[in-house]
């Protein structure tokens, strides 16, 4: 038996970055891991002898200063990432039928190319603009002090996304615009709230950046840095109860048999997935619980990863974000990975489309490489729809293919154990906003939250709701207080 101060459910990032800042207290932390190798969405996968990254394509507020370069910062890993800024002048470049818009990097350039762009809207871009630097200052550390929810902000949460922009805008072809990127945060009309929407584009326009050498560097940071504060990150170890004794959590057993004791719990898998695993106890109400298996989440994707012939694609150092017609594919996101230091080719190129878990029900029972010659058929066939789809904006794609590789929701819920392969986890209800944004701190002293199901998804969501776990544990601003001045 080993006794720690916390341990952590998941490596994923918000587990390690929770393990992190927990160590860099002094704490004694082990994160249980389940899988072969920590994480999660943040894992790099080789393929004909190059790096995929799963999941993650860009993060924002990278820029000197912002928002997730001070957490990095804070945290340690900077100098241990390899960070690409991502075009200046279009980061984000939206294809909407036959027109072309341009995101430019900067809020005040953003604001300026939608003026021009958009001439009839000039009264109502600078009050959307206004909105926007309003609810992205709230990922900053100096604002964290008063928690996600403040209630000078409440309409940001109780509004939909889609609402408020239709109601600041008549033009349609500027509603397609702003709403051009929801793939990134699983935006869903009339439900997703405008705090989410808008957070995550102030975030990129913040400073949007790829990763050469892989999101797995991000995780290997992380985990160098808690084995240097004496932390442990196990694999293989797939926490199967939480153990409570009285009124407070006592431990874990991880693969039925190897109990962990511990003064503190901290979960960052999916909350359903956590109260399942949960011992009954009189602090958590069974109708919370029941709650939480009744939240609805948001849509799975489907990735499409190639692998390109040397030298036959150009690399393009921007997003495209691609919406045409009315077939199953009609959205997709499509980005590139960083190449070589020195090459101008593309050696990886993923594209992500949202999709329906009942399209891959049937194969609801089956595991990771065991899944029957239908459903390998199926996926070819999403594959050639989506090279399809792209073929009209990038005629040389297909031809520049050495080989491709494909995810569906399944994989993802067999990795991370998010029901049914969800992309962002619970899906943020701006009609009930206290029901789907979920407290880190739960009723059960010693058991917290944290992860991307909390509070707000995405890299810098995720690496937020770790600090805001971590400030529930070691007293309410001590943390951020910490990382205002480290600043």
């Amino acid at each position: 038996m080993s006794k720690y101060d916390a341990i952590i459910i998941g490596g994923g990032l918000g587990g390690l970055e929770t393990a992190l800042l927990l160590s860099k207290e002094g704490m004694n932390v082990c994160v249980l891991e389940r899988h072969s190798r920590a994480g999660g969405l943040l894992q790099s996968f080789s393929r004909s002898g190059k790096l995929i990254d799963s999941s993650v394509h860009y993060v924002g507020s990278m820029d000197k200063d912002e928002a997730l370069y001070s957490y990095f910062k804070y945290l340690g890993i900077l100098e241990d990432l390899d960070f690409v800024r991502l075009d200046n002048a279009c980061f984000d470049n939206i294809k909407i039928e036959d027109s072309n818009y341009s995101f430019p990097m900067g809020i005040s350039n953003f604001e300026e190319y939608l003026l021009k762009t958009f001439p009839s809207e000039k009264k109502v871009i600078p009050i959307y603009c206004r909105y926007l630097r309003e609810v992205g200052k709230l990922s900053e550390p100096e604002h964290l002090k008063n928690g996600i929810f403040n209630l000078d902000y409440m309409d940001y949460y109780t509004y939909s996304a889609s609402d408020v922009i239709r109601n600041y805008s008549k033009n349609p072809a500027l509603f397609d615009v702003l709403w051009g990127t929801s793939l990134l945060y699983g935006g869903v009309e009339k439900i997703t709230p405008f705090y989410i929407h808008a957070i995550t584009l102030y975030s990129n326009l913040k400073g949007a950046y790829r990763l050469r050498g892989g999101t797995s560097s991000v995780v290997e940071a992380l985990v160098s840095k808690i084995e240097e504060n004496g932390g442990k990150v196990v694999t293989g170890q797939e926490v199967t109860k939480i153990v409570v004794e009285g009124s407070k959590v006592k431990g874990v057993v991880a693969n039925n048999n190897d109990f962990y004791e511990c003064d503190y719990v901290v979960s960052s898998t999916h909350p359903a997935e956590t109260f399942n695993l949960l011992d009954k106890n009189p602090l958590i109400k069974n109708s919370f619980i029941s709650r939480i298996f009744s939240e609805e989440n948001a849509y799975p994707l489907f990735c499409l990863y190639l692998v390109m012939k040397p030298g036959s694609f150009k690399y393009i150092n921007r997003n495209f974000f691609i919406r045409r017609g009315n077939k199953r594919v009609n959205y997709v996101l499509l980005s590139m990975q960083p190449p070589a230091v020195g090459s101008d080719f593309a050696e990886v190129v993923t594209i992500v489309t949202s999709t329906s878990f009942s399209h891959f029900k049937q194969w609801k029972d089956t595991r990771i490489g065991n899944r029957g010659e239908d459903y390998l058929e199926y996926k070819e066939n999403m594959e050639e729809e989506l090279l399809d789809f792209v073929a009209a904006d990038f005629p040389d794609l297909r031809s520049s293919v050495e080989s491709k590789f494909s995810a569906s929701p399944l994989t993802f819920r067999d990795y991370t154990k998010t029901p049914e392969g969800s992309a962002y986890g619970i899906q943020k209800n701006c009609n009930r906003p206290f029901s789907t944004f979920i407290a880190c701190k739960t009723k059960l002293p010693g058991l917290y939250l944290t992860g991307q199901s909390n509070n707000v998804h995405g890299v810098l969501g995720v690496t937020i709701t770790s600090i805001l776990t971590c400030s529930d544990i070691l007293g309410q601003n001590y943390l951020i207080s910490k990382i205002i001045k480290y600043r």
